[in-house]
């Protein structure tokens, strides 16, 4: 199951680092970027698209040997918790945000929540 996972997570990434590198101004548009100059395009490739792209590559591995899916597992919830906490407290703070960030939340609160399942399960094993 720890590996299924991680797999979902590895093609989440991987398809959302692939539609902002192709799509980069609509992408950025949707989640309330707004570039005012080129380097702004270039933190927003270099940490969203190569971030996940890394993320996309940390999983695959992790879900390939089982050596690392513990470890997979843990970064994965990890990163999930940070979120779960802390979109939900800045969207009620500033209000009006997009569809798409609801969206995205929904998203990273049901790996979330499965994440840390899983962990608990691994843990008490």
């Amino acid at each position: 199951m720890i590996q299924i996972y991680l797999f979902i997570n590895s093609a989440f990434y991987l398809g959302f680092s692939l539609w902002c590198l192709f799509k980069t101004d609509a992408t950025a548009r949707a989640l309330g970027y707004h570039f005012l100059n080129n380097s702004g395009k270039v933190e927003y490739l270099s940490v969203y698209t190569g971030m996940e792209l890394g993320f996309a590559v940390f999983f695959a591995v992790s879900a390939f040997f089982p050596a690392f899916r513990l470890g997979g597992l843990l970064l994965a919830s990890c990163l999930y918790m940070g979120l779960m906490i802390l979109r939900p407290i800045s969207a009620m703070h500033y209000g009006n945000v997009s569809k798409i960030t609801y969206v995205i939340g929904s998203l990273e609160w049901a790996l979330g929540i499965w994440g840390i399942i899983l962990l608990v399960m691994a843990l008490k094993k």
